[in-house]
């Protein structure tokens, strides 16, 4: 995959977002205590489907395969 920012070519780092599984320490009725692992497993990794965008200048960039 290459991401390109349409304002700068120069550009070269993005935020996407990625879906990850976490542990978590939780009490006897199932609530929250705290995060074990914060990335168990990835179920999605970003593709060209996704928004990225650019973290020079917040355009949103194009993404190829």
């Amino acid at each position: 995959m290459k991401l390109t920012c349409p304002k700068n070519n120069r550009h070269r780092r993005f935020s996407v977002t990625a879906h990850v599984t976490q542990e978590w320490k939780v009490d006897r009725d199932g609530e929250y205590l705290k995060t074990l692992n914060d990335c168990q497993e990835v179920i999605h990794h970003p593709d060209t489907d996704d928004m990225f965008i650019c973290l020079a200048c917040g355009a949103e960039a194009l993404a190829e395969d």
